[in-house]
């Protein structure tokens, strides 16, 4: 890189800390990447609200967004208006969504060929190994059901055995799926990861291929979704995957709520068929009070912070996005580039 690249960082005031990317966090990743405090200029574009947020951008909003891109090499960022990036960018090259799910920009059929789109697959890793250990020790432990038991004054006396032996079932088996594996791994667990790659890989003892998808539910104990949400994965847990599964099996779900249906699951829940579920995403974000999941008997529910860590989030992102420059540099390619035929 010969010239200076210009990074254009697209942020929001309305922006959680956790997602917030501001001049300390930008200084600290230079502090840890400083061969590049030479070959790069940082700007940070500041909108009053998040373009994807209601209400979204103002007028305002839009003219700080066309005068800042024009020049810019690379986007951080997450959400922006589409379809002006190809004429408005001439320069851009990269774009670097700082989630991992990027089922808001589909169809890509507004990203030139020219510009590479890349994701966050990765930076939930440690906040999701510590909450899948959670949440399969919750399960094991059916601190679902007590905690239901309690809401009505009913002592529940019952016991329990170990989880270690036990084992998962880990529904995707990329970053997160992985992640995921490590804290079954670290619980003593059997780890199965259900994946269209079937290359081994860490943690995992077996990966089969979703045509063995309902055999590897019937033995599994544990059920961990961790799917990318795309045309192909809505729904991809229903009515029949339920049956599949081990009477008495727990179910987590920790990437997109529309791969689960939900009313099956809420069915499978009430009967008895699963002993308990936690959920940390829905199909609708925030849940609507009226939702059949408030009530339902031995779930229980976070709201889509699971996986999330507010003090190194942005970090990690940062460290994903200062590794590619080192590869950008080097001639190679870049990690985390998205497939534009699987969307993801």
């Amino acid at each position: 890189m010969q010239d200076k690249l210009n990074i254009m960082i697209l942020t929001a005031e309305d922006s959680l800390k956790v997602f917030r990317m501001t001049p300390e966090r930008i200084e600290a990743a230079l502090e840890r990447f400083p061969e590049f405090r030479d070959k790069v200029n940082i700007s940070i574009t500041r909108t009053t609200t998040s373009f994807e947020n209601d209400p979204s951008w103002n007028s305002e909003d839009y003219k700080k967004f066309r005068r800042n891109v024009g020049n810019a090499d690379i986007i951080i960022g997450y959400m922006f208006p589409l379809e002006e990036i190809a004429t408005l960018a001439p320069r851009l090259k990269w774009i670097h969504i700082i989630g991992a799910g990027i089922e808001h920009l589909l169809p890509l059929d507004w990203l030139p060929e020219r510009i590479v789109l890349t994701n966050n697959r990765g930076a939930h890793a440690p906040k999701t190994c510590e909450y899948v250990m959670m949440a399969l020790l919750m399960l094991a432990n059916h601190m679902p059901r007590l905690v239901g038991a309690q809401q009505k004054r009913k002592w529940d006396g019952h016991f329990v055995s170990v989880i270690r032996g036990s084992r998962v079932l880990i529904l995707g088996a990329g970053k997160q799926g992985s992640a995921a594996a490590l804290a079954a791994k670290r619980l003593g667990l059997v780890t199965v990861g259900v994946d269209i790659d079937t290359a081994q890989r860490d943690n995992f003892d077996e990966i089969v291929p979703p045509a063995k998808l309902n055999g590897a539910l019937g033995a599994a104990d544990y059920v961990v979704v961790t799917l990318p949400s795309t045309k192909d994965t809505y729904r991809f847990v229903g009515e029949k995957e339920f049956a599949a599964m081990k009477e008495g099996a727990g179910f987590v779900n920790i990437s997109r709520g529309r791969i689960v249906d939900t009313d099956a699951l809420i069915a499978n829940l009430k009967s008895g068929h699963l002993s308990g579920a936690l959920l940390d995403v829905f199909e609708q974000e925030p849940l609507p009070v009226e939702s059949p999941l408030w009530s339902t008997p031995n779930l229980m529910m976070s709201p889509h912070m699971g996986c999330d860590d507010e003090e190194n989030y942005i970090h990690r992102t940062f460290d994903i996005v200062f590794e590619n420059l080192r590869r950008l540099e080097a001639g190679e390619a870049l990690e985390n580039v998205v497939d534009r035929a699987k969307g993801y």
